[in-house]
């Protein structure tokens, strides 16, 4: 028959046998924690992320102004951005080009974006190259999406009951795929405010015992039909 003392003595042996499995041992002989046993969520091994990317083209100094390529260069560029929702597009003159030249050119570029709508700012670079291009570029947002299935451990080692090191991870690199906009990653866009005379037209449609939706225009297809 077991005596009721050695009871708490178990109890205590347990408990630090559990603490023990969560660990190993680290450099030095002091035990870390593993990691995949600290994660809720497996698909937390591989979060969101975002980057900055820039697009940029280079524009070669003529002249005349710009050509009728570089004016639809400029144009491919701002539609990039647009997609893109990228920022301000900076226009960087090389500083041993000539002046009147590269002011020109530079006129050029910022009345044709200007007429796209797009914001430019200025800069500057120094080169040694006679001949540098004006160069035209914007950044932007970009998903970073994990390379997935790189490294795989022995699936059939279940001892420990932890999360193998890709799991999650297919998921999270679709997901930042298909994210329309990679800028809400990085934080969330604000709210349109409420329209009050839309709610007040809700409200009083509510009361009248109306129905509260948009009505529908006419010619509009419908599927209310369906599976009666």
């Amino acid at each position: 028959m077991t005596s009721t003392r050695t009871l708490p003595v178990i109890a205590v042996l347990l408990a630090a046998a559990a603490g023990l499995s969560a660990c190993a041992a680290g450099p030095g002989g002091k035990a870390t924690p593993n990691p995949a046993l600290q994660v809720a969520n497996p698909g937390a091994l591989f979060p969101l992320k975002v980057e900055e990317a820039k697009d940029q083209i280079a524009l070669a100094i003529h002249a005349d102004g710009l050509s009728t390529a570089q004016g639809e260069a400029l144009k491919a560029l701002a539609g990039r951005r647009s997609e893109a929702r990228g920022g301000v597009v900076t226009v960087s003159l090389p500083e041993g080009a000539d002046a009147a030249v590269a002011g020109r050119m530079d006129g050029a570029i910022e009345a044709t974006l200007g007429q796209l709508g797009v914001p430019v700012t200025r800069a500057a670079y120094r080169t040694e190259d006679a001949k540098a291009p004006i160069l035209v570029s914007y950044a932007y947002d970009k998903a970073d999406i994990p390379a997935c299935g790189k490294h795989w451990q022995d699936l059939t080692k279940t001892k420990d009951n932890t999360v193998q090191s890709n799991f999650g991870c297919a998921v999270n690199a679709n997901m930042a795929a298909m994210i329309a906009n990679p800028s809400d990653i990085r934080a969330p866009r604000a709210e349109d405010g409420a329209s009050a005379e839309r709610r007040v037209t809700v409200l009083e449609k509510y009361e009248a015992g109306k129905p509260t939706g948009a009505e529908s225009a006419q010619g509009q297809p419908s599927i209310a039909h369906i599976g009666q």
